[in-house]
């Protein structure tokens, strides 16, 4: 996954094949980087981008919500 003009990119941002019309790629191989761990989540993810791109929906605003940690994290989360 890459800028058109990356020659190591296959696929733009919106997951469309670079070089080729009407064809999208949405699985876990256009990741950019080797994804640690289990790959179902981010494979729906990636699928649920895609297909927002397709509907051509727009993409929710940034959140600079802090995520919320577990105040009691180091004796209840073990």
């Amino acid at each position: 996954m890459g800028d058109k003009n990356d020659p190591m990119a296959v696929v733009d941002p919106e997951t469309r094949v670079i070089g080729v019309d009407g064809l999208r790629v949405a699985d876990s191989s256009i990741f950019p980087h080797v994804t640690y761990g289990n790959l179902n989540g981010p494979s729906i993810m990636t699928g649920e981008k895609a297909a927002d791109h397709i509907l051509g929906k727009q993409p929710l605003p940034r959140s600079n919500q802090e995520p919320w940690i577990n105040p009691r994290w180091e004796t209840s989360d073990r």
